[in-house]
């Protein structure tokens, strides 16, 4: 129990007060009322009131948290532009929880909140960002801008025609819309890979049983059911007799329950994020009258926007460590190894070597010397004898998801797949080389760039590197490459001579270490405290 009490957070806590500010103020308290005055109903009464002020308070405050740590720890005007997008929509949203608003502030909460969708919408956009996600959120943005373009409309284009004019045809529209939305997000918000979540078997109970329940209520009482979804969320069927698209409203229903929980479910917190800001989208509903109709899918939008950036990365990372290379036998990489020790000897002096194992068949093998006053540390990781990576390090060891001075990509043959992207750095730029240039890219700081790479090594670097080449100015150098997958199977390390019980050439191994050596020369600074590692 306080395992499960320590993983609550105030987000959680909004999303129970929220649907039970849905069920209690905008389903019961209107639906219930009694002919005459009962304490039990006042008691319903004010606990909804109670809800519902909570609900957009609470609200209003975790955006204003998240509005002063994302404005503060943004790293792109971009990124800063949308902060600011969603604090001055919140504001808006939140001045009718303290006094009377007059039609001004109305009509700047629409545009304010039309802009905010938008805005959250392009900064989600990346080229290593999860495809789903950021189709997914463009797909719900639709419906809301619906809303936005009837609400502005009525207030400017046809003032004369609100109940018979075009905002009629968008809230239609926008209804539509929710419902193709709901039924796209399987595919674009569920966690990865699809094939392993759709073949959960509690998700699946859970739309099932949802999908029942729904179509028994309206079986039932179908006119009850079509007042509390145009209360609840805004949707409104037609009451006298079962609206045409039920079955559709019925199946996105039931789709938008599955991805609920299979997020709610899912490994990652990113991909747990996203399920709660799209339930947070969907307990704001389409109604737009009060605070919480807009805090609400604010707030979710922000949650899944953030997720963005990061889900594809955990889940790559969650997913179970496989390789495409051949096995090899642990005394043929002993003696392989043996030879790559004594080959660096001329470009670290005093080398050492080291396998450890570990659990799942996880083995490391770790080298270690020293170049130009810095440590230098070669790890390659095995899983039951498959090379897995090439990890070099030069200088101190710098976390990967930190932001590099520049960072340099070689572009994989299509036909090797994608290679695992290096750590961030910004902006993109040219080396001027017309070969370099084709065959990596490379972002970050170009003058820190042509101050490590001269002409003799960017033609080194093209015929000898895969992977990525990470510079932490003046700290470290990182190289990493894994074969087989982004780069050749046997480029640096000979994976099929090894496997085929064959002696495996050292040379190109320490080709790649030589001229990593020679390049953060140029740029790594020892450390005044470091001295010689060895490995026992």
């Amino acid at each position: 129990m306080r395992r499960f009490l320590s993983r609550v957070t105030s987000l959680h806590v909004l999303a129970l007060v929220a649907a039970l500010e849905l069920a209690i103020n905008r389903v019961l308290v209107p639906m219930v009322r009694p002919a005459a005055v009962a304490g039990w109903y006042t008691s319903l009464n004010f606990t909804g009131l109670f809800l519902f002020y909570f609900t957009g308070t609470l609200a209003a405050l975790i955006i204003g948290v998240r509005f002063v740590q994302g404005f503060s720890g943004a790293r792109t005007y971009a990124q800063r532009f949308a902060t600011v997008s969603l604090g001055v929509a919140a504001l808006l949203a939140a001045v009718p929880l303290v006094v009377t608003t007059s039609g001004e502030v109305s009509q700047a909460l629409e545009a304010a909140f039309g802009i905010a969708i938008v805005v959250h919408v392009a900064t989600t956009f990346g080229a290593r960002r999860d495809l789903g996600v950021q189709v997914g959120l463009a797909i719900i943005a639709i419906p809301l801008l619906f809303h936005t373009a009837s609400a502005l409309g009525a207030a400017y284009l046809w003032p004369d025609r609100i109940f018979d004019g075009p905002s009629v045809d968008f809230i239609h529209d926008g209804v539509i819309g929710l419902c193709i939305a709901a039924l796209a997000t399987p595919y674009c918000f569920a966690p990865r890979p699809f094939a392993r979540a759709v073949t959960r078997p509690g998700p699946v109970i859970f739309a099932m049983l949802v999908a029942a329940l729904g179509a028994v209520a309206a079986r039932i009482a179908y006119p009850d059911v079509a007042e509390a979804a145009w209360r609840a969320i805004g949707v409104e069927l037609n009451k006298v007799q079962a609206d045409p698209k039920l079955a559709l409203y019925l199946l996105a229903l039931a789709t938008l329950a599955w991805t609920l929980a299979s997020c709610a479910i899912a490994s990652t917190s990113s991909r747990r994020q996203i399920g709660l800001g799209l339930g947070f989208i969907v307990l704001g509903g389409y109604a737009f009258r009060w605070p919480g109709h807009y805090l609400l899918p604010l707030l979710g939008l922000s949650l899944i926007a953030e997720a963005a950036r990061t889900v594809r990365e955990e889940e790559l990372e969650a997913m179970p460590i496989a390789s495409e290379t051949p096995p090899i036998a642990d005394a043929v990489w002993a003696t392989y190894l043996a030879s790559v020790t004594a080959g660096l000897r001329d470009v670290l002096g005093e080398v050492h070597s080291l396998t450890t194992r570990g659990e799942g068949g996880l083995m490391s093998t770790l080298i270690v010397g020293t170049a130009n006053g810095s440590p230098v540390r070669a790890r390659i990781e095995r899983i039951d004898g498959c090379v897995l990576a090439l990890d070099v390090t030069l200088g101190t060891e710098m976390d990967e998801l930190r932001g590099a001075t520049f960072s340099v990509w070689a572009i994989p043959d299509r036909a090797l797949g994608a290679s695992p992207p290096g750590p961030p750095a910004a902006p993109a730029f040219k080396s001027g080389d017309a070969q370099f240039d084709a065959r990596f890219r490379s972002r970050g700081n170009a003058a820190a760039f042509a101050k490590l790479l001269d002409d003799g090594l960017r033609a080194r670097a093209i015929a000898t590197l895969d992977g990525w080449l990470a510079f932490w100015e003046p700290e470290g150098l990182r190289y990493r490459v894994y074969p087989g997958r982004g780069a050749p199977l046997d480029h640096p390390l000979p994976l099929s001579d090894l496997s085929l019980n064959r002696p495996g050439p050292p040379e190109r191994l320490v080709a790649v270490i030589a001229l990593l050596v020679e390049i953060a020369a140029r740029g790594v600074v020892p450390a005044v405290t470091s001295e010689p590692e060895e490995l026992a």
